[in-house]
């Protein structure tokens, strides 16, 4: 895996608010004896570069499928590649998505990602709207320097949107290829695999400064997430337990989603301590409770004490909204 590249300095602000594959066909001139007057020579073929009717034949198309859409595109013979599926940590922008670079570059590349929402500020910014892989973009550059910073698409491929990282070195020869490429996008958003963490305020409970959400979504399970901002926050020390409560999202209501477990259940009664300042993880198995959760919208609840001294404890309920393709 390439290394990580700084982050241009930029400001992205998150709101809370994709290929063909193209080939020409060798055609060449047969050498021999000379043609008698019934048969018509073979034309002569001029201007084909060989090495055109090799890039083409040589491109390698490749995807990245994720919960909101797949992404696609279409890679010339002398570039290289990094998908980077949703929870990866690879990416530096985005949920998930690809890493594009020339084979013999060390830094920089670019990164095509899908994002749930996207927003640009800051000075010096210059946005162009054109079109780009067939559909709407705004193509953002920032100080006049040389290379864009990114490409937003909107239309029917809104949420994509590709980045350039520390790619000065290397922007002057490549950059052509560079739009060649991003041309072949395909977005689509028929294509859905997996499950995503969706912010929401329910999952930020300020009073105990306690952020609440989730990573490695499946229809069966999830790993939990708990980030404690602010060790003033809490009157004493936080715990929560093994229970849990999930609900589905219909008709713009939440509801309890169905338990096929027939009989009497319950949790273990433990207390897990949460360490302020620090963000812990912990793995939970819901399908011994609700069975494998069919595609929708879901958010799963936890209950966090605050105990004070023992009998003195003030609880309160953090929520994490996810969505399952």
């Amino acid at each position: 895996m390439r290394k990580l590249i700084p982050i241009l300095m930029f400001s992205i602000c998150l709101a809370i608010c994709g290929c063909g594959n193209t080939s020409q066909k060798e055609i060449s001139v047969a050498q021999g004896e000379e043609a008698s007057e019934s048969v018509m020579p073979a034309p002569e073929i001029e201007n084909i570069p060989e090495t055109e009717t090799d890039e083409k034949a040589a491109n390698t198309d490749i995807s990245q499928g994720g919960p909101y859409g797949e992404i696609s595109i279409s890679l010339p013979d002398g570039w290289s590649y990094e998908l980077c599926p949703m929870d990866s940590d690879s990416l530096i922008n985005g949920m998930y998505g690809i890493h594009l670079y020339p084979d013999d570059v060390t830094d920089g590349y670019i990164e095509i990602s899908y994002m749930d929402s996207f927003g640009v500020c800051g000075m010096g910014l210059v946005e162009e709207s054109t079109t780009v892989a067939g559909e709407p973009a705004n193509i953002g550059t920032f100080d006049n320097h040389e290379h864009w910073d990114f490409i937003a698409f909107a239309g029917e491929y809104k949420g994509v949107v590709a980045f350039t990282y520390s790619v000065d070195d290397w922007w002057s020869e490549y950059d052509s290829q560079v739009l060649d490429i991003i041309d072949t996008l395909s977005y689509d958003k028929n294509i859905k695999e997996g499950g995503a963490y969706i912010y929401n305020e329910a999952s930020d409970v300020k009073e105990i400064a306690l952020y609440f959400s989730l990573k490695n979504i499946t229809p069966t399970g999830a790993t939990l997430v708990f980030n404690q901002y602010d060790t003033d926050a809490p009157k004493g020390e936080l715990i929560y337990g093994e229970d849990f409560v999930i609900e589905v999202l219909k008709n713009g209501e939440w509801e309890k989603a169905p338990i096929p477990l027939e009989g009497n259940y319950g949790f273990n009664d433990i207390a897990i301590m949460l360490p302020c300042e620090e963000i812990s993880e912990r793995e939970i198995d819901w399908e011994w409770l609700y069975g494998e959760l069919t595609p929708g919208e879901y958010r799963i609840g936890k209950s966090v004490l605050d105990l004070i001294e023992s009998g003195n404890f003030d609880k309160y309920m953090v929520y994490a909204h996810f969505v399952l393709n």
